[in-house]
């Protein structure tokens, strides 16, 4: 996969077929429509092509409103080579991006400067200043222009829609199975083991502690997860939270690996978040404390054996 980062960078190619949107998360949704761009790209003998921005408009226009990023911009552009997308264009969202009139962006961008032959986007695509580009105007100036158009219904889990702002507040709300399902993958996040306070390690079960900068972390509480570092996945499980039998202020993420001993401070790891098991509790006693993470861990057991 090629990725440019301005459109003055960008090369010509043949018979370019075009997605437009921020694809944070590379859901179920995103992938069904990056899917469409790599077949219509097949029949025309083109290449397929990905335009998102960097940042999120959202960071700009209304930062309240963007609770965090699923995917940092590296973490999204290793799921679209994955996915096989030719082309990948991250245009910084800036000013002129920002003013830009919707005629005046298909004209100079996606015809000037790409050339596109088709483009493919979801229901609920909008584009240019102050969101006035509608899938209903590109249906109507399409043709006019010289590009192809359709758009992808949106896609629905149990009949609910998949979306980037849902998957969120699944993650947010701890229900950590239902944003996998929704994302086609486990939800993880990625970070450093550094030094905590090595309580686990004093009762008996030792953990990691892991300092990330991932902006969606999951609710507070314990789940059944996988630690990935040195190319190797292990099972464990997770606690989010500020530790209320020992009184923490600040709100950490440990992992009990399961059945690992190892030294790993400094090293960078990826924890997945499989299941959800419990909310953060406050014990009155180590002896309490210590009984329900055997617990924590023989669920965290089964639910291995199973799967």
């Amino acid at each position: 996969m090629k990725t440019f980062r301005s459109l003055k960078e960008v090369e010509s190619f043949p018979n370019p077929v075009l997605t437009i949107g921020n694809y944070d998360g590379i859901h179920y949704g995103h992938r069904r429509i990056i899917e469409r761009v790599k077949e219509k790209a097949s029949e025309l003998s083109g290449v397929s092509m990905l335009m998102t921005f960097d940042p999120h408009p959202l960071k700009i226009l209304n930062p309240a409103k963007l609770k965090g990023l699923i995917t940092p911009f590296y973490v999204k552009q290793s799921l679209l080579e994955a996915c096989g997308i030719d082309i990948l264009i991250a245009l910084p969202f800036d000013e002129e991006l920002r003013q830009i009139e919707p005629e005046r962006f298909i004209d100079e961008i996606l015809v000037g400067a790409l050339k596109i032959k088709w483009l493919v986007v979801g229901y609920d695509f909008k584009f240019g200043k102050d969101g006035r580009g509608t899938t209903e105007m590109l249906t109507m100036l399409s043709e006019k222009k010289g590009f192809g158009f359709e758009v992808v219904d949106a896609i629905t889990i149990d009949g609910e829609k998949v979306g980037s702002n849902r998957i969120r507040k699944l993650i947010f709300n701890g229900e950590v199975k239902k944003a996998g399902r929704f994302l086609e993958r486990p939800y993880s996040i990625e970070g450093r083991v550094v030094r905590g306070f090595e309580r686990g390690k004093g009762i008996g079960f030792p953990t990691i502690n892991v300092k990330t900068d991932f902006e969606v972390i999951p609710k507070e509480g314990v789940y059944i997860t996988e630690v990935e570092f040195d190319k190797r996945r292990y099972p464990s499980v997770t606690n989010i939270g500020n530790n209320p039998t020992f009184n923490n202020r600040e709100v950490t993420i440990e992992t009990h690996i399961l059945d690992f001993n190892g030294n790993i401070y400094d090293k960078d790891v990826k924890i997945f978040f499989l299941d959800r098991i419990r909310d953060e509790e406050k014990f009155d006693s180590i002896e309490s404390l210590k009984g329900r993470i055997a617990l924590d861990i023989e669920t965290a057991r089964v639910y291995f054996k199973k799967t």
